[in-house]
């Protein structure tokens, strides 16, 4: 029975392959979206290069198969803040459902930044490595792996983020409402109204004090005391 003979990856110099980022890897690109597509699930036609984004132009704009705008921002090199900035600036400026940002090292920071905009926005962005190997002699060939990208799981955590966001500003809404009340009797004063569910204020007595909720479905306030000694707090409750 013969042994299957296996094969030692070795990885080849971008720079060696693609020498000029714009001129070759982008123009190689433009005709080989179907290996791009092969890592993110996402068929991609009607490919331009360098389309005018306001005062900039972007590497690589096509569509999806719904015709919305996908943007393709590439790097052949360490992910840095300056190609961030471009791919959330063209994104925005082509108002694209879809943008990949493909790099040769991506920093833990930008997937994390990736990962968050998955979480934050409505387009869907991509973080793509590209690397390229040879086989045993074999022609050069591109290795794209996917990073980071949208998930349901972003999703989720988008919308609860979305959500807890909203929460937050009702309760302060709603605790200004009550502070503004309050003030008019003079009391609980030097309380800052603040996003938690609930908010404790003085009474204007010693050891007395108010403790406000809110829940989803009821809210209520609580009359705390807590004086020095029980016999001081029976006095208390008793007046």
């Amino acid at each position: 029975m013969s042994r299957l003979e296996v094969g030692k990856i070795v990885r080849v110099p971008l720079r060696e392959v693609w020498p000029h980022e714009a001129l070759d890897f982008t123009r190689w690109l433009e005709h080989n979206t179907d290996v791009l597509s092969d890592q993110i699930g996402l068929v991609i036609g009607n490919v331009e290069r360098e389309r005018p984004a306001g005062a900039f132009s972007v590497d690589l704009v096509g569509e999806d198969e719904a015709g919305a705008s996908v943007i393709i921002e590439n790097q052949l090199e360490r992910s840095d803040h300056d190609h961030l900035g471009k791919l959330i600036t063209y994104a925005a400026a082509l108002e694209a459902h879809t943008a990949v940002w493909i790099v040769a090292e991506p920093r833990p920071e930008h997937v994390g930044a990736v990962t968050w905009l998955n979480e934050s926005v409505a387009a869907n962005f991509y973080l793509v490595k590209v690397e390229a190997i040879r086989i045993a002699g074999s022609p050069t060939a591109p290795l794209l792996t996917l990073i980071t990208g949208p998930s349901a799981e972003t999703r989720k955590v988008g919308v609860q983020k979305q959500e807890r966001a909203e929460r937050h500003d009702l309760r302060q809404a709603f605790w200004e409402g009550l502070l503004r009340r309050a003030g008019e009797a003079h009391t609980h004063a030097n309380v800052s109204p603040g996003s938690d569910s609930w908010l404790q204020a003085g009474s204007g007595l010693s050891g007395v004090h108010y403790h406000y909720f809110v829940r989803q479905h009821d809210a209520g306030v609580q009359l705390v005391i807590e004086r020095p000694s029980g016999t001081e707090n029976a006095e208390m409750y008793e007046r």
